[in-house]
C-alpha cells in the first residue's frame, strides 16, 4: 500500500532536516514547505509580512496540490511543512480517497531550546530572507506562537517525537516505529 508521510511540529525542531534523512532511508521523494516558499519568494517577490504570508499560504495550497496530483500515479511520498489542523486533514482526505496510509510525526521541544535554535537560524545561518519576516525574535512571541500552533488538534495516526536535540534523527526506536509504517528500508538508505 502506498504511504504518505506527513512530517510537522514546532519551529525549529529539525522537520526539513529529518524529511530528507527519510527520503534518502526509504527512496521517496519528499517536499518541504521552506524550499516551495523560497522559489515562491524569488519568483513573486515580496516587500512586507502581509505578503510573505501569502506566500505562506500558497505554498500550502500548492503541496496540497502536488500531493492530489502525485496520488494519480501511486507510489509513497514525505511532505513537511508546519501544517496546520486543516491541511493535515485535507491531505489525510485525498489519501484515504486514494488508498493512503498516512502518518504524521509531530516534533516538538521545549520552547526555550527552540527559541535559541530559531535565533541561531536566522542571525548566524544564511537564511532565505522569505524566513526573516517573522515576528517571533522575542521569545514570549515565541512561545506564545508554540502554544498556539500545540492547540490545533492532530488527527490520525500520530508519532510524537522529542525534538529537544536532534538525537531523534538516528533514534533506533523511533526509525523502527517509522520503518513498520513505511516499509524495510533499502540497503543504502542510514
Amino acid at each position: 500500500m502506498n504511504k504518505l508521510l506527513l512530517i510537522t511540529g514546532d519551529i525549529a525542531a529539525g522537520k526539513t532536516t529529518f524529511s530528507q534523512i527519510l527520503a534518502k532511508r526509504y527512496h521517496v521523494n519528499a517536499f518541504n514547505k521552506d524550499t516551495i516558499k523560497e522559489i515562491l519568494g524569488d519568483t513573486v517577490g515580496f516587500t512586507n509580512r502581509a505578503e510573505n504570508l501569502k506566500l505562506s499560504n500558497a505554498t500550502m495550497e500548492l503541496m496540497i496540490f502536488i500531493y492530489s496530483e502525485f496520488v494519480k500515479v501511486n507510489g509513497s511520498l514525505i511532505l513537511e511543512a508546519n501544517f496546520h489542523a486543516g491541511e493535515l486533514s485535507r491531505l489525510q482526505e485525498i489519501a484515504a480517497k486514494h488508498g493512503y496510509e498516512t502518518l504524521t510525526l509531530a516534533l516538538r521541544g521545549k520552547a526555550e531550546t527552540l527559541h535559541q535554535r530559531y535565533l541561531n537560524r536566522m542571525y548566524h545561518e544564511n537564511r532565505h530572507p522569505v524566513h526573516l519576516s517573522t515576528t517571533i525574535d522575542n521569545f514570549d512571541d515565541f512561545a506564545a506562537m508554540t502554544e498556539r500552533t500545540r492547540k490545533e488538534e492532530i488527527c490520525g495516526n500520530i508519532l510524537y517525537i522529542d525534538a529537544d536535540d536532534f538525537s531523534y534523527q538516528t533514534d533506533v526506536s523511533i526509525l523502527r516505529k517509522i520503518d513498520g509504517f513505511m516499509g524495510k528500508p533499502l540497503p543504502d538508505g542510514k
